[in-house]
């Protein structure tokens, strides 16, 4: 007698302990599709967020523990259009250069390379505080006045004032063409401080 319950007991206890098996791999499957789903949905979003400053026009690189000032940079105005040297600023990382706008406002302008190769062409200058010279360190783009830090790929604000990080540079919609980067210079003349 003692016997048969020991079997019909250790009988329930394997039945329920098979019967959960299945439930518990479709809970593991669950979970791993979702895991796929959402790594590969955030890659493509990451992948979006790069293109933010247009196509790739460089090989990718690395700025981790490094840090590059702005080298100055001559700009050429003719047609209607701003240009710099595509070879200048991938082989500086970040230029720096100046256009009047139609107030007589020296416009100060840059442009570098993001570490996955696209180019970023526009405003230089840290609004709130005045800054217009930036460096590149790390992964982040710098203002070298108050230390305001943004991402490289797409200026989200980081640390520093947030005043400043809410007035980042302004992409220019740059396009390349014969080796040079080029901005209308209709961007330039109606840009304004906003801060």
């Amino acid at each position: 007698m003692k016997d048969e319950k020991l079997l019909k007991k250790r009988h329930q206890f394997d039945s329920s302990r098979k019967g959960k098996l299945p439930l518990v791999a479709v809970v593991i499957a669950i979970v791993i599709i979702t895991s796929v789903f959402f790594y590969f949905k955030m890659g493509s979003e990451g992948e979006a967020k790069g293109e933010y400053f247009g196509e790739r026009v460089a090989e990718p690189r690395s700025y981790l523990g490094e840090l590059y000032s702005m080298q100055n940079v001559e700009p050429v105005i003719e047609d209607g259009r701003i240009k710099v040297s595509l070879y200048e600023v991938d082989r500086n990382n970040i230029v720096y250069f100046e256009v009047e706008n139609n107030e007589g406002f020296m416009v100060p302008l840059m442009a570098y390379i993001t570490p996955t190769g696209h180019l970023f062409a526009g405003s230089s200058m840290c609004e709130p505080c005045g800054g217009n010279r930036f460096s590149l360190a790390g992964e982040t783009l710098v203002c070298d006045l108050c230390r305001t830090t943004y991402t490289i790929e797409d200026h989200i604000f980081i640390s520093g004032s947030a005043a400043c990080g809410s007035y980042p540079p302004v992409y220019m919609n740059p396009v390349i063409e014969d080796g040079m980067v080029i901005i209308e210079l209709n961007e330039v003349l109606n840009w304004r401080i906003r801060a």
